[in-house]
């Protein structure tokens, strides 16, 4: 079945991006980069833990996991802004290492097992500027992403990679011509699979620098 939300997303940044290469640039068109770092909060850790204990348990181990829900994030990014109004960007996404622990009981009563949750993302997406003041704006961002979950204990690995879309607001403040400053939320919808590692929306708020040249 096609997932609706993500034919949406593919619509919304195709017309985006059309209708930004036929309008006349107030400012000159400029590249920019930048950087941010911040926090990711993943909605469905239990979703992740149950998983890893329902495979373990093909493997003859009774377990329970406990995975920490909120985790640093940071990210790289780079754009293009077509006018005062319309950007694309693409971007790195970090969006954090949970880490967990997993108490065994059978066959091995009272042990433990450290693991991780590694989430990362790959996304493409238009940014939308309003602009309140000659150097404030809001920001709307929407887009897909390529995201990626590794999730490993000691005795349990596994990967899922999946297209999602990307929502994402935002405030910004330039303080020159070639600076800005950013702080935005970015949702990143069902990270990992429900058959294999879990599957978990990640919420991520953050801080950004930019220079545009």
């Amino acid at each position: 079945m096609i997932n609706k939300s993500l034919v949406w997303s593919v619509v919304l940044v195709a017309a985006v991006l059309c209708g930004a290469t036929g309008t006349q640039a107030a400012d000159d068109p400029a590249w920019y980069v930048g950087a941010g770092v911040g926090r990711a909060d993943a909605k469905r850790t239990n979703s992740w833990a149950n998983q890893t204990d329902a495979i373990l348990l093909t493997r003859g181990i009774a377990s329970s996991t406990l995975i920490d829900s909120h985790e640093t994030a940071w990210k790289l990014f780079g754009g293009y802004q077509f006018n005062d109004i319309i950007a694309a960007e693409v971007a790195y996404n970090d969006l954090g290492r949970f880490k967990g622990v997993t108490s065994i009981s059978v066959p091995a009563p009272a042990s433990t097992a450290g693991g991780t949750w590694d989430a990362s993302a790959i996304s493409v997406s238009a940014v939308a500027t309003y602009q309140l003041a000659s150097r404030f704006g809001f920001l709307f961002k929407g887009g897909l992403a390529v995201t990626r979950l590794n999730a490993s204990v000691s005795q349990f690995s596994a990967n899922e990679t999946r297209v999602q879309p990307l929502l994402g607001v935002g405030v910004k403040f330039d303080a020159t011509k070639t600076i800005g400053i950013r702080g935005e939320f970015e949702r990143f919808n069902n990270v990992g699979d429900g058959d294999k590692t879990g599957q978990s929306v990640i919420n991520v708020w953050s801080v950004s620098a930019l220079f545009r040249f």
